[in-house]
């Protein structure tokens, strides 16, 4: 291979991340700024700064780049050129995100799904490493992830494979402004649903607790992070909030073990995370009501990689296009 470097960049609602990372997968340079512009071409501007200023540090000379791979939570047009819609980028909606880098960098530019590119960097360097089939459920603020089906990202009809957090596990709507329709799995398992039922249990119990010192309504005070700390030291309602938000993830990895018979379920996101504390429920769940024989087969691990895997899928996804085109 001429060319040893790739370009990657992961645009989410509140951060972005860019990265000069080697065809090994050695990142070399990483910059994180914020995601909050006037405009999509004011982000876009400040992407190719930050990637301009990555290289420069890096001591890479552009010449030597494959290519620039870009994940963004959002919905992209078939042909990976155009930013249908974002919704937690104000404006963005219709971006030739692909042609505005392309023309800025003078590279080749790939353009995937956030939650496609973290399933490729956790299926290159980390949990999924040697596996023909894995599930990335990413598991934070909401719920999403990505597929590798026979050794193939999987992205679905629109570009969408892996959008789980939709699951509706309760037919009765949620009351709660993250809800949707019904009781989709995200708004009874992500970070949100959790903070929200530590609340009502605190207001509607006497049980003694830790998180009572947020105050009479903590519902605005109490996070996630919080809840998971005090289960760690021991608190008891702390500790069923989890192990219920823990049985709550094993329903909707049971019916994703259930249909796709994947070798290896990875666990990831900020609540995911916390893995040390989830994974027992998770996985009685999954064995006593996945299908038996993909139950018994599949792994259930936490993700290695943390906020890098979705800039290591990002150039992952440039390798792949190179192999499958000849170049991305």
């Amino acid at each position: 291979m001429a060319s040893a470097y790739i370009l990657a960049a992961d645009i989410g609602g509140t951060k972005t991340a860019t990265a000069v990372i080697t065809s090994e997968g050695e990142i070399l340079r990483m910059s994180k700024a914020s995601s909050v512009a006037n405009s999509p071409p004011a982000l876009i501007d400040r992407i190719a700064t930050m990637l301009q200023d990555d290289l420069r540090q890096a001591g890479v000379n552009i010449a030597d780049v494959l290519g620039l791979g870009v994940g963004i939570a959002a919905v992209i047009s078939a042909d990976h050129r155009v930013v249908t819609w974002a919704p937690n980028l104000p404006g963005w909606k219709d971006v030739p995100l692909h042609d505005e880098l392309a023309t800025r960098l003078n590279l080749p530019v790939c353009i995937e799904y956030d939650g496609h590119t973290a399933v490729l960097g956790e299926w290159w360097l980390g949990a999924g490493r040697g596996y023909q089939n894995v599930v990335f459920v990413i598991v934070g603020t909401g719920i999403g992830g990505g597929m590798i089906l026979n050794g193939q990202l999987y992205r679905g009809t629109s570009g969408l494979a892996g959008a789980a957090g939709w699951f509706v596990l309760e037919t009765q709507r949620v009351s709660d402004k993250c809800a949707r329709q019904l009781g989709h799995w995200e708004s009874l398992a992500a970070g949100p649903a959790i903070d929200r039922l530590a609340a009502e249990r605190l207001r509607q119990s006497r049980e003694p607790s830790v998180l009572r010192e947020q105050g009479p309504d903590p519902h605005d005070r109490l996070t996630t992070q919080m809840i998971f700390d005090a289960a760690r030291e021991g608190d008891i309602l702390a500790r069923g909030l989890v192990h219920q938000a823990g049985e709550t993830l094993g329903v909707g990895i049971a019916n994703i073990v259930s249909l796709m018979n994947p070798e290896i379920v990875i666990l990831g996101g900020g609540v995911g995370t916390q893995a040390d504390l989830l994974m027992d429920p998770i996985r009685q769940v999954v064995l006593h009501n996945a299908q038996p024989m993909s139950a018994q087969a599949v792994q259930i691990l936490p993700a290695k990689l943390g906020a890098k895997a979705g800039l290591l899928g990002a150039a992952k996804a440039i390798l792949l296009c190179q192999e499958r085109c000849g170049e991305p």
